[in-house]
């Protein structure tokens, strides 16, 4: 357990605060400091605020939540902290203590609407599903193709313009079930999520098409939903935990091998239940127990594949890390790895491919300044690339990416890993 200095509202860990030796070695690393120089807008900056709140030295105000708020918690930071500094863990319980207050004293149309998509709407697969459903109809009548080709999105509010803009493609296949090797060499189930199985099943089919075809079999876990990323993020960890709790016995109902997931977020939220659950008696051991199971798919696949070739696809692509992919799972070599084994793929290293694209869960609705200088900065590097394809493996990225190439007027899709190895798989 770690000490705790408890002053309203804020409760931190005493020992993670003072693990922050203030070297400064995550300044450059920060996407936000990036842009502005500002101490208070980097990591190290970020920490002596949150100590200040912690001790009672300062009241939350505008200024500071401003400040905390521009975080995209990317973990660019823990990745070059030589000291080792649970910034994740800091950020998140600062804005769930944050948000606990807020729930307290707000019953206005931001609450409602905040409670309305976070836990109305992302927490039940079946509401969600006939959101998706009105959705996918302005898709394939063709109205979002008229609104954007005639002009018309411009005449929305700048608001409603913006969702628009980053609504998901969900007029794509949902996800087909596989059928199973006759000999399997293990048993693994994916997760579908919230966004990812809605907008983007194809991926889903794609990532299980290729475990079958490498001798997996993907199997369901029936009763799993939302993983709850999205909610720990916004600081309701309320619902992030029952979100958790119910993966759980979903996935251990399937009785599984290894739970397999391909969007980077929901993977490194998934490796983080056992200390979500940490001080539950009744679910820690099984939270720990349940992500020591979870790996991304490339790493996953990278692990199972030996020296194998995968396929023939020519194509020139670049790959975009994702920032939970890259600095909270620390995998960046497993899909580059993928890419090259794939015959007549050049893989076109861009520019900082860890920086942050600005996407971040739902940063794009609540930082729109920051996210669309780094979303711009992103589509430069991969310009700069010239490639027929940007691959990453998260669906933030990938959505943020396409969004940056269509405003420029550019048509180069974003593909996931699994696309292009499936792509690839299937070439005679």
């Amino acid at each position: 357990m770690h000490p705790l200095v408890t002053v309203s509202p804020i409760q931190l860990s005493s020992d993670d605060l003072q693990q922050c030796i203030h070297c400064g070695m995550c300044l450059e690393a920060c996407p936000t400091y990036r842009i502005t120089g500002l101490e208070t807008e980097s990591p190290r900056g970020r920490i002596h605020l949150m100590g200040a709140l912690s001790s009672g030295r300062i009241e939350p105000n505008p200024a500071t939540r401003t400040h905390l708020d521009r975080c995209l918690a990317c973990l660019a930071c823990e990745a070059v902290c030589p000291s080792g500094v649970p910034y994740s863990r800091l950020i998140e319980t600062t804005r769930a203590e944050l948000a606990r207050r807020d729930r307290a004293r707000e019953r206005g149309p931001r609450a409602l609407v905040r409670d309305l998509v976070l836990r109305g709407i992302f927490a039940h697969p079946g509401r969600l599903d006939v959101v998706a459903a009105i959705l996918s109809t302005y898709e394939r009548t063709g109205l979002r193709w008229l609104l954007r080709r005639s002009g018309a999105r411009r005449l929305l509010p700048a608001g409603l313009r913006r969702l628009e803009g980053l609504l998901p493609p969900l007029g794509r296949p949902r996800y087909r079930r596989q059928a199973a090797p006759r000999a399997p060499a293990a048993r693994v189930a994916l997760l579908l999520g919230c966004v990812m199985r809605v907008a983007y099943g194809d991926v889903h089919t794609a990532a299980a098409r290729v475990l079958a075809r490498l001798g997996i079999a993907v199997v369901d876990a029936p009763g799993q939903a939302c993983c709850g990323a999205l909610h720990a993020h916004a600081g309701d960890r309320d619902e992030a935990r029952r979100l958790a709790r119910r993966n759980i016995a979903a996935f251990e109902r399937a009785g599984v091998d290894a739970i397999v997931v391909d969007a980077a977020g929901c993977g490194a939220h998934l490796k983080g239940y056992g200390e979500l659950l940490g001080d539950d008696r009744e679910w820690s051991a099984r939270a720990a127990a349940f992500s020591a199971k979870v790996r991304d798919v490339t790493e996953y696949l990278a692990a199972i594949a030996g020296s194998r070739r995968l396929g023939h696809l020519d194509l020139r692509v670049t790959y975009q890390d994702a920032c939970h992919l890259a600095h909270a799972q620390r995998i960046r070599n497993e899909p580059r790895a993928l890419l090259g084994r794939v015959d007549g793929l050049e893989l076109v290293e861009m520019a900082d491919a860890d920086l942050c694209c600005g996407s971040a869960g739902f940063y794009n609705v609540t930082q729109p300044e920051y996210a669309d200088r780094l979303g711009r900065e992103k589509v430069d590097a991969v310009l700069a690339t010239r490639p027929d394809a940007v691959v990453s493996a998260n669906p933030g990225c990938m959505l943020q990416i396409e969004a940056g190439l269509r405003e420029r007027g550019r048509a180069i899709p974003a593909l996931h890993v699994v696309e292009v190895l499936d792509r690839a798989l299937a070439d005679p």
